[in-house]
């Protein structure tokens, strides 16, 4: 929020102008995932500019697989052609800042009634093993890659 004060006390701006220059780093500092293990529960949720948009609640008992996959979240030679360089560009800056929803890897959970959800999406391999490791000992699931 410091971070924000130079925005809303510089000349020139209309208040419209002050809340739009404020919009992009609040969406930015506050897009992220928590997920919780507590008493054989997983709660997943995710925060978009600091406000909850989705929350999923399963039992550790009930998880049949553990879901791993590694994709390409860059964006496609499509983008390049459409919107340019720029475009391009942008499309791995924001997969970077936003990992909760642009990490290339992911772990995701499929209970015995074929809900599926994802756990966990980020940029680093250590962490990926490390959750991917936590969840396999919590649930005793089968691996398996998308």
């Amino acid at each position: 929020m410091v971070l924000l004060l130079p925005v809303l006390f510089a000349p020139g701006l209309t208040l419209i102008g002050r809340v739009l220059a404020c919009f992009m780093p609040l969406v930015l500092s506050g897009t992220f995932r928590i997920s919780r293990i507590r008493d054989g529960w997983l709660q997943s949720q995710l925060f978009m500019g600091f406000v909850p948009v989705r929350t999923h609640k399963c039992k550790l008992a009930t998880v049949v697989y553990i879901g791993t996959k590694y994709g390409g979240s860059e964006p496609g030679v499509g983008t390049f052609v459409l919107f340019g360089p720029l475009q391009y560009f942008f499309g791995y800056i924001f997969d970077f800042l936003i990992p909760a929803i642009g990490g290339p890897y992911e772990l995701w959970l499929e209970t015995a009634k074929g809900h599926e959800f994802v756990v966990w999406q980020g940029f680093n391999q250590e962490h990926f093993e490390k959750n991917l490791e936590l969840l396999q000992n919590q649930t005793g699931a089968e691996i398996k890659t998308k």
